[in-house]
């Protein structure tokens, strides 16, 4: 016990990731991910909305960068949206999400997670973090028109976007002392289109919903995507390769933020040695 005061391990932080709503920009999470790993740097707890749901759950549950893209790529877009627009219900992204992650529930992925969903009746964000890993992702990916509400527990639900964009609050929640956000894009109202059309008769208002993931990430990563929209799957790997690009970029900063928080805990430390001493 006397010598462990002196030898005490420095206690690991943790480190978190929350990654946003954005359809097919969702590549660039994935991006991200390569430069992460590429670099040495590991998360122990992620959150995400949308797309950002599904890419941080194979995260969660050890998949690699290479094999989220490879499974991706194997992906038939044309054939799901179009099952997407006659079907208009989940199934379909259920199934292969349980063949590729499994029948999971949130407490048997490898690491922590949780998504966001939004109350289709009420706009309320509701936050999931345990049951079936397959049904809670379809919830948080359930973009009107495309996807009719996934019923879950009563409630009915639809994307996590329409109320947490990019759920750092999540990670926070979940111990994380350092988090990394990526903002793919906020939702916005674009009254030209049919879906902007579409989008105006929801039953709830909506704004800014990327607010919390600013307020509660030390760095945010905004990969220049603008020239993309959500269904921008012809530009898969481009978006890949910008998501890459923008997080080695930040790799120094990030770096730098984490060893500041060892840094402080280090002084911390020292400082109440002193304090006893003068006692």
């Amino acid at each position: 016990m006397f010598f462990s005061k002196f030898f005490r391990k420095t206690a690991k932080k943790k480190l978190g990731l929350a990654l946003g709503s954005g359809g097919a920009k969702g590549m660039a999470h994935i991006g991200a991910l390569k430069a992460f790993e590429e670099n040495g740097i590991e998360f122990d707890v992620v959150a995400g909305a949308s797309i950002g749901s599904i890419v941080g759950a194979f995260y969660a549950n050890a998949y690699r960068a290479d094999e989220i893209l490879h499974l991706l790529e194997t992906v038939n877009f044309k054939e799901i949206t179009n099952m997407f627009m006659v079907k208009m219900d989940t199934v379909g992204l259920e199934d292969v999400i349980n063949r590729y992650i499994g029948d999971l529930s949130f407490d048997e992925l490898k690491k922590p997670f949780a998504c966001t969903a939004t109350d289709y009746r009420t706009g309320e964000e509701v936050d999931l973090k345990s049951g079936s890993v397959a049904k809670a992702l379809c919830a948080s990916s359930s973009y009107p028109p495309f996807f009719k509400p996934v019923n879950l527990d009563g409630r009915l639900l639809v994307d996590g976007a329409f109320s947490n964009a990019v759920p750092a609050d999540l990670v926070r929640e979940m111990g994380a002392n350092y988090v990394v956000g990526i903002d793919l894009s906020a939702i916005k109202k674009e009254k030209k289109s049919f879906i902007g059309e579409w989008l105006t008769k929801m039953p709830f208002e909506y704004g800014n919903t990327s607010e919390k993931g600013y307020r509660d990430s030390d760095i945010m990563l905004k990969p220049p995507l603008s020239q993309y929209s959500a269904a921008s799957f012809a530009g898969l790997h481009e978006m890949y390769e910008i998501g890459y690009e923008t997080a080695l970029r930040e790799i120094p900063t990030i770096r730098a933020g984490i060893d500041a928080l060892y840094e402080n805990k280090k002084n911390k430390g020292k400082s109440n040695g002193k304090n006893k001493e003068k006692k």
